[in-house]
């Protein structure tokens, strides 16, 4: 008879509810019945210590985790700036998140150790400011120019430069071939950490839409404001169902990608054909 696992009920029962695993699922995943999860997350019974391996594979979580005496104190979840009436945060979304929570948080300990300073950029400014004044800043303190970038790919360039001044930026659609990240649900987030600012991108979009997550995601590492997007997107609609950090971040992104001096050398293209357009749009990654 396999040996089981003398697990604690309560830390088995947060680790699945914390995944947003349904218990149809994870009993798919360890071959049993709802009922024996059930049954296992009330303490009835116990699995095996395979099962629970498997369990643990299947939450993201140690293995150990689930010997706890209590439910141990989780990464939480970021601030969601989401624009009302959003999809909930499924599996993936979560995933996500919290690999990124934790690597966000080991880099940040190590550079606080090693008495690394803070980056000045992470909360210069505010609401309050201009959205002009941020985009001329992120431009200037990344040295990104819109009007003459050096990549033939805009986003490499961003990319580039936003790490070459302390912020890590992680870009994927899967957490593996069966979870998805759905754009609609996540398109993208920021920690805007002092000391390890991180942004995620969901890749499930084209290249335009992600150059301007990108640049929406770090408006809000420059107005130290940590948190979840879904509809980062310069003509969005229905305003009222933004959050008003959103809307900001919005502003602050089109104006960086696309500032005055640009707009008015784009004028002198209204004559362009349109594989000529196209072409001229692609340079400028919009």
């Amino acid at each position: 008879m396999a040996d089981k696992a003398y697990i604690t009920p309560t830390v088995l029962k947060w680790a699945r509810e914390s995944a947003k695993i349904a218990e149809e699922t994870a009993a798919r995943k360890v071959a049993v019945t709802k009922e024996k999860i059930k049954e296992w997350e009330n303490g009835e019974s116990q699995p095996t210590i395979k099962q629970a391996q498997t369990l643990a594979k299947v939450y993201k979580r140690p293995f150990a985790v689930f010997f706890l005496s209590d439910i141990p104190k989780d990464f939480q979840l970021l601030n969601d700036f989401r624009k009302n009436g959003s999809k909930p945060l499924t599996t993936s979304s979560i995933f996500i998140i919290r690999e990124i929570q934790q690597k966000q948080a080991w880099i940040s300990e190590a550079n606080k150790e090693n008495n690394e300073p803070k980056l000045p950029f992470v909360g210069r400014y505010s609401l309050n400011d201009n959205p002009k004044d941020v985009a001329a800043d992120i431009l200037n303190t990344l040295s990104l120019n819109p009007s003459n970038y050096q990549f033939e790919n805009p986003i490499k360039e961003w990319i580039e430069s936003a790490e070459r001044n302390g912020i890590f930026v992680s870009r994927t659609s899967f957490i593996h071939s069966k979870l998805k990240l759905d754009s609609e649900e996540l398109q993208g987030f920021a920690i805007a950490d002092p000391f390890a600012p991180f942004i995620f991108i969901n890749s499930d979009d084209w290249q335009a839409p992600q150059l301007f997550t990108l640049v929406h995601e770090l408006s809000h590492i420059w107005i130290a404001e940590s948190g979840i997007s879904n509809d980062a997107n310069p003509e969005a609609i229905n305003k009222g169902k933004f959050h008003p950090i959103e809307l900001f971040c919005n502003e602050v992104a089109a104006n960086a990608l696309m500032p005055e001096e640009l707009i008015n050398r784009m004028r002198s293209l209204l004559n362009l054909n349109s594989k000529e357009l196209f072409s001229a749009a692609k340079k400028i990654g919009v």
